[in-house]
């Protein structure tokens, strides 16, 4: 069950055809040895768009050990695509980093997955206290995010994710060890420098977590918007300019 924090917005007319451009990021990996996690220090995507929103990317990672770049560099290639056309021929690049735990780990369990150090060193735990932060880098657009994957659940007690950006939070229930939630429609999305979160709901049960097995998302024109007041929400809640958040080309009119 969705928990939101978020208001309703006028109709909308799409003179433009509906696309579907979709990036997609898995930290799966298949270097490291079994039942192992590693340190990551900060993870950088690295997204090149070619003439025609074809994207690649390029993954590194500051840690100092060759296993964890190694695991890192499998995920290097063709990612999908973007609409948004006036990203073609440019580059762009998400910062992961953990926060409030001992760093940012990649674990091979359950196929693979972030967490942060600390209560599970593999998983996103300790409620209000550990998470993991994407920050975007961009010169045009916003980065709008389609889904997010989780991995190796806890089993011990129930578990809920939270995202929570520059204009809310929103937060679903992980029934199983592994699962996609499917964020179309959703509106949430990063500009320059900022933000997307993700945590545990809060408060919870310390070992409630889940290793975050990657997301997919879309660039889409951040100037095209309409005016939003969103209330309170944990770490951030703001007033501003929200544009649509859907599978369609560049063309929208409010």
């Amino acid at each position: 069950m969705y928990k939101e924090i978020r208001s309703s917005f006028g109709a909308v007319l799409v003179t433009a055809s509906l696309v579907s451009a979709e990036v997609s990021v898995n930290f799966i990996n298949s270097t490291l040895a079994p039942n192992t996690t590693n340190h990551l220090d900060m993870l950088i995507l690295w997204f090149s768009v070619d003439k025609t929103g074809n994207v690649t990317m390029d993954a590194s990672s500051s840690s100092g050990e060759q296993i964890v770049r190694d695991a890192v560099d499998a995920w290097d290639g063709p990612v999908g695509t973007v609409s948004y056309s006036k990203v073609f021929n440019t580059t762009f690049l998400l910062e992961v980093n953990g926060v409030g735990g001992s760093g940012l780990k990649l674990t091979n369990h359950g196929g693979g997955g972030l967490g942060v150090g600390g209560q599970s060193a593999w998983r996103i735990d300790s409620p209000g206290f550990e998470f993991i932060d994407v920050m975007a880098s961009l010169n045009t657009g916003k980065v709008c995010f389609r889904s997010v994957k989780w991995n190796y659940r806890a089993a011990e007690a129930p578990v809920s994710m939270t995202l929570t950006g520059p204009l809310g939070s929103l937060t679903n229930n992980c029934p199983s060890l592994a699962g996609t939630w499917d964020l179309s429609g959703r509106e949430l999305m990063i500009a320059n420098n900022e933000i997307l979160r993700f945590s545990n709901v809060f408060p919870g049960n310390p070992i409630s977590g889940y290793a975050l097995a990657g997301f997919s998302f879309d660039i889409i024109d951040g100037s095209l918007s309409t005016p939003l007041t969103v209330g309170s929400a944990p770490d951030s809640a703001v007033s501003e300019r929200r544009p649509l958040c859907r599978k369609t080309a560049d063309a929208i009119r409010f």
